[in-house]
């Protein structure tokens, strides 16, 4: 208890805390973005169901209900795949998380899933900053390795390690932070879906209402395909059913309001494919400094909490 009345003393006597400097101890930074002051992330995650029943469907929520979005990048022969989603698991519990697995593609040959789109978004999202967090001489280098977990498009984790006492307390660190996104709370997002034929229209607006503090802000728009469960009993990780199995990633631009007509894909069974609306955003000034806000007080004790060590029964040891 005294090391834990410690930590919030330190805290708070060096609040504001840098975005470098945390994201030294706790995680990698998933995007790295040219320019200096320049920051990153994705926010969204309102999804439409595409059952076979579905003729037409609309979503929508305004920003501060939104959330919190999890990509994961896995293959079907990934063995320690399996150990971060378990703990993913845990760490998620009943909270309202939007969860996208990726699954690697290009040159694949031991996984079904996933196509050149998927790779491409990944890629150029992801790519730099899973080169450069990969810790491991076999993730070293690569820009897509299995396991990996972003959280908000901000935050990454690679491989197996932890960076606190469980990959259940990274993980759960990574959502308490929440997104940094410089939207206004009451900004909205909404996505409807309308069938004709075999293509659906999708019809997408989001009201991006930047606080007046923010310059050179950019935007850009993706609608993410994803099957709840795809079963592949050949996975040699033995796993059988695959969840939140991306699909296709289509890159619907930088407009605010606007429609599309899409050949969505077809499952890979069953008849349990969803779409879902997410923002890459990217800002590249600050007028009133050069460090991201502050986190409110009770997300930092919410972190500072779920770093401290934990008695037996916590589910993962220290790598």
């Amino acid at each position: 208890m005294r090391q834990l009345a410690a930590l919030l003393l330190t805290a708070l006597i060096v609040l504001p805390i840098q975005a470098s400097a945390a994201s030294e101890n706790l995680w990698d930074d998933a995007r790295i973005i040219d320019g200096k002051d320049a920051f990153a992330g994705t926010i969204g995650g309102i999804s439409i169901d595409l059952t076979n029943a579905t003729t037409d469907a609309s979503a929508s929520s305004v920003i501060s209900e939104l959330p919190s979005i999890v990509e994961v990048y896995t293959a079907t022969w990934c063995f320690n795949c399996i150990k971060t989603e378990l703990a993913l698991d845990e760490a998620i519990g009943d909270q309202d998380v939007t969860r996208i697995h990726y699954h690697r593609y290009l040159y694949e040959t031991l996984d079904p899933f996933g196509s050149n789109s998927t790779d491409s978004r990944w890629v150029n999202a992801y790519g730099r900053g899973s080169v450069l967090s990969s810790e491991t001489p076999v993730l070293d280098g690569m820009e897509r390795a299995a396991p990996s977990k972003v959280f908000d498009g901000e935050r990454m984790y690679t491989g197996i390690s932890t960076r606190s006492n469980s990959l259940v307390t990274d993980y759960s660190t990574a959502l308490a932070l929440g997104s940094s996104h410089p939207f206004e709370q009451n900004s909205s997002f909404s996505l409807s879906a309308d069938r004709e034929g075999d293509s659906e229209v999708f019809s997408f607006a989001w009201s991006n209402m930047i606080s007046s503090s923010i310059e050179n802000w950019e935007v850009s728009g993706w609608l993410l395909f994803v099957e709840d469960i795809a079963n592949f009993p050949d996975g040699s990780n033995g796993k059988g059913n695959y969840s939140h199995v991306l699909h296709e990633a289509v890159n619907i631009g930088s407009d605010q309001i606007g429609s599309i007509l899409i050949d969505p894909p077809e499952p890979w069974d069953g008849d349990d494919m969803s779409v879902i609306l997410v923002v890459d955003w990217t800002t590249r000034s600050l007028n009133s400094g050069n460090s991201l806000p502050a986190p409110a007080l009770s997300t930092l004790l919410c972190v500072l909490a779920a770093l401290v060590p934990r008695r037996n029964g916590d589910s993962e040891p220290v790598q």
